[in-house]
This record gives structure tokens, sequence and C-alpha cells, in this order.
């Protein structure tokens, strides 16, 4: 039950931020161009909710590897050298999940204590949780998709 609630929580963060975007910035249109009394509060709750899509939506899209990767050269590598080129690529991924989006985002989040958006008040910690947050959900689908990546290439018989 838990590992299927977590399965889910990725794309449930992402498909309400994508709807609750469309559903304000189209209301918002509507009160600016049809009433003429615009809602200033809708830029920023949309903003915020943009970032949160952008980073949770990240290890929604690793989770179903519906990343873009050009891997023509490296099927035609010997096994010993795919299995290496593998490797060597998920170490450059592991550092940017980990030192980029992790601890490069809490450092951020924790330098907006004090940032707080113009007109609600929200504090900038709020929105910018999400870029560790989706860093950490990245990385268990990435290692997921590794180890499942190396297994098949040991299953492998021979280069091609």
């Amino acid at each position: 039950m838990t590992k299927r609630w977590f399965h889910f929580i990725d794309d449930g963060i992402s498909t309400f931020a994508l709807f609750a975007i469309i559903l304000l910035t189209g209301t918002n249109v509507f009160s600016r161009y049809v009433l003429n009394k615009p809602l200033p509060w809708v830029e920023e709750i949309a903003i915020g909710l943009f970032v949160w899509l952008v980073f949770i939506g990240i290890s929604s899209a690793m989770k179903r590897d519906s990343h873009i990767g050009v891997d023509y050269f490296v099927q035609k590598l010997p096994k010993p050298l795919r299995i290496l080129s593998i490797t060597i690529r998920a170490i450059a991924i592991y550092y940017v999940l980990f030192y980029v989006f992790v601890y490069l985002g809490f450092t951020f989040t924790a330098q907006a204590s004090s940032k707080v958006t113009p007109i609600l008040g929200i504090s900038y910690q709020v929105i910018n949780i999400a870029i560790p947050i989706g860093g950490l959900f990245t990385a268990i689908y990435f290692t997921r998709a590794f180890i499942r990546s190396i297994q098949i290439e040991l299953g492998k018989e021979g280069g091609s």
C-alpha cells in the first residue's frame, strides 16, 4: 500500500499543479479582459505551482523512462564498454541529482527563509522545496532504471 501511494505522489502533485495553473490562468484572463478586474495574486500562485510542476514532473517522467536519450552509439559498443558507458552516465546523473538538485536545492530553500511573495506573503521556501523533493524522487526512480538497465546488459550475450 505504501509503495503504491509513493508511486503516485509525484503524478498527483504534477497533475494538481498543471490543473491549477490552467484553471487560475484562465480565470485571470477572463477576469482581466472581460471584467476589467485582474487578480494580481494569481500570478504568484501560478509561478509557484509551475516550479512544483517542473521539478516534481521530472521524477514523473523518470519513472516512465520518458526523458530523451540518444543511445545509438552506446548500443553499438561491445558489452563491457556499454556497461562502462551506462555507469559513467549514471555517475553524472547522480551528481546532478544529489549535488545540484538536493544539496543546492536545500541550500537555496534555506536561504529563502526571509523572502516572501509580494502580494500573498507566501514564503519562497514553500516554492523552492520542490527542487530537492523532485531531486530525491527522481533519484529513486533513476536508481530503479539504472539497476534494470545493468541487469539487461548483463543478461545480453556478446556485443553488437
